[in-house]
């Protein structure tokens, strides 16, 4: 299974553009909405934690059948590890699920 995403833009009515990405964030509220395959078929969803935040929402997005998507969420802890300037994403590493 691919790690990236086939997108499809659609900047007027009329007009498609389609690329590949890793991973696409869409800011809603002053957050980050983060999609990114999961290497399984699915599609993980999930916001940039806050700094007052201990636990992040993780919602995975998987096809069952042809009509059938199957939709299961997670609450990830970030332990503290002392690195203030830590990014957790994709490839940080930490052993989450996303």
């Amino acid at each position: 299974m691919s790690n990236r995403l086939d997108l499809i833009l659609e900047p007027t009515a009329d007009e498609q553009q389609t690329l590949q990405v890793q991973r696409l964030a869409i800011r809603l509220a002053g957050r980050d909405l983060w999609l990114e395959a999961d290497g399984a078929g699915g599609l993980n969803i999930f916001a940039d934690s806050q700094d007052d935040e201990e636990q992040t929402p993780v919602l995975v997005l998987r096809p069952q059948a042809l009509n059938a998507l199957g939709l299961s969420i997670a609450l990830e802890t970030f332990a503290d590890d002392g690195d203030e300037n830590h990014v957790h994403d994709a490839d940080c590493g930490c052993g989450h699920d996303h």
